[in-house]
């Protein structure tokens, strides 16, 4: 069941009538983090150097997702021991789950206990905010598992850049249906996925909560760009969505910021070969290859990011994914990539266009030098 807006606005305004009610709940808060940590990885190759490292196969033990839905290839799977972080008094566990993608990223996940009470979320969420100690303790431990597997991964550097995401995964609630939980403290929701501790506008409450699917009536997913709450019993197989989303994001991001480099600096390229005055392909066959290794290097990315994870057809999950991508705004980004791919391919045309040109001239003087000489040299003492 996908709530459509006009249906959700209808329950907002019941829940306005309705006095809020203690809702108990159990379940675990997801931090999430994503890195870049390199060009690409060779996941056959980094699984010997680590220990207890397993392929991640996506949980579809109850939903019937189709079989096609799994990741090609599937990331790797580490659990780093270390010690725990406190947020707001409560401490995370120990160990934090690390996904190695083949594309060069990296997501870690970091677990602590939910609160008692559904109202005391917001402040969690709140608390988790751009939280300083977790990002550092991320990056040590990636810096660590960098260390281990850095013979497996192709120019390796830990991205400045960094995409976090909180999931709050309820599995156990009150006997009321989810969809009444949120009908009634939807005001509530929406702050914890906001993470704001004041009450927010109603027109906010329902921007940020409007986008609401479920599969059955005993359990909802409440998705938008900062935090998703998940209603379920098993949300394994939600959160893997998220995950991969979230994964998908930065990536889409590191690329943009790629692209936006080379076209910065593509008229300074394109003045270079313009300025060049001896045998172009001394000075120009350099600067088109590098151009055109950073361009090729933005491209595979790009189709490995897009390919790494099947979700086809009118599936649960797969609507899951387009209702996540949406909120997290994953088509502009494409867009925008896309488009920077085609100007950087019709730049490097141009480039070519100019280097050949200019062969072409200097083959020209070349021939021309040299029918002069032909037709001086015969009336020269020295020719016979």
């Amino acid at each position: 069941m996908h709530l459509d807006e006009s249906g959700l606005e209808a329950r907002f305004a019941m829940a306005d009538h309705a006095p809020p009610s203690s809702v108990r709940i159990s379940g675990r808060a997801l931090a999430l983090f994503a890195f870049d940590i390199g060009f690409q990885v060779d996941l056959d190759a980094a699984e010997p150097l680590v220990r207890e490292a397993t392929r991640l196969r996506v949980v579809r033990a109850r939903r019937p997702a189709p079989a096609w839905f799994d990741y090609s290839p599937p990331p790797l799977r580490l659990v780093v021991e270390g010690d725990s972080v406190a947020v707001d008094g409560v401490l995370t566990e120990p160990g934090v789950e690390i996904l190695i993608y083949d594309f060069g990223a990296a997501l870690l996940t970091y677990t602590m206990p939910l609160p008692d009470d559904l109202a005391d979320l917001p402040q969690l969420g709140v608390s988790l905010y751009a939280h300083v100690g977790l990002e550092a303790d991320a990056r040590r431990r990636l810096e660590r598992v960098m260390e281990a597997i850095q013979p497996a991964i192709e120019r390796p550097k830990l991205s400045d850049a960094v995409e976090d995401y909180v999931v709050f995964a309820i599995t156990s609630w009150d006997d009321r249906a989810p969809v009444e939980i949120f009908d009634a403290h939807r005001s509530t929701i929406a702050q914890a996925i906001e993470a704001e501790r004041v009450t927010l506008a109603p027109e906010q409450v329902r921007r940020s909560t409007e986008a609401a699917i479920s599969y059955t009536e005993h359990d909802m997913a409440i998705i938008d760009w900062n935090a998703a709450v998940v209603f379920d019993a098993e949300p394994e197989d939600v959160i893997s969505v998220l995950q991969h989303a979230n994964i998908e994001l930065l990536e889409l991001r590191t690329l943009d910021s790629e692209l936006d480099a080379i076209l910065d600096h593509a008229d300074e390229t394109l003045a270079a070969l313009t300025r060049t005055r001896f045998w172009p392909a001394f000075a120009s066959s350099g600067m088109l290859r590098r151009f055109a290794s950073v361009q090729t290097d933005a491209a595979v990315m790009f189709e490995g990011v897009n390919n790494a994870i099947k979700l086809l057809g009118n599936q649960y999950l797969a609507r899951l994914y387009r209702l996540a991508a949406a909120r997290l705004d994953l088509p502009s980004w494409q867009s925008s990539v896309q488009r920077k791919l085609e100007a950087t391919e019709s730049l490097y045309q141009k480039m070519s266009d100019s280097t050949s040109t200019k062969r072409l001239e200097v083959l020209e003087w070349v021939i021309i030098v040299l029918i002069a000489v032909s037709i001086v040299l015969p009336f020269t003492p020295w020719y016979h």
